[in-house]
């Protein structure tokens, strides 16, 4: 009589583990080519190549609260608008003299 399919067969687990070099290298591939930490983790996670005790859920949960916007107070956001409209008014100054000051040039340029 044959041998049972199962006896013959390993399990999937096994067939899907990756050798203890091969993920440690791929570690450093990861690690050379990702942006920051949580792009790494991503990437290690998708590959399936995670250190044992790393996981993506705690990760992404802190890297989600990290980049959660802070509120603004009121005063806050006067000032903040009061600085961008300042900024925006000393460049249109500038431009204006600058062009002002290239039509003279070029004004006295054809006149000579």
């Amino acid at each position: 009589m044959p041998p049972k399919v199962t006896d013959t067969r390993t399990p999937a687990e096994s067939l899907h583990a990756v050798e203890a070099e091969t993920a440690a290298a791929a570690r450093r591939v990861v690690a050379s080519y990702s942006e920051d930490f949580f792009d790494g983790v991503t990437l290690m996670c998708m590959l399936g190549v995670e250190p044992e005790g790393l996981s993506y859920r705690k990760v992404s949960a802190e890297f989600e609260e990290k980049a959660a916007p802070k509120k603004a107070t009121k005063r806050g956001a006067k000032k903040t608008t009061k600085k961008a409209a300042k900024k925006t008014t000393k460049k249109a100054a500038k431009k204006t003299t600058k062009k002002a000051a290239k039509k003279t040039t070029k004004k006295t340029t054809k006149k000579a």
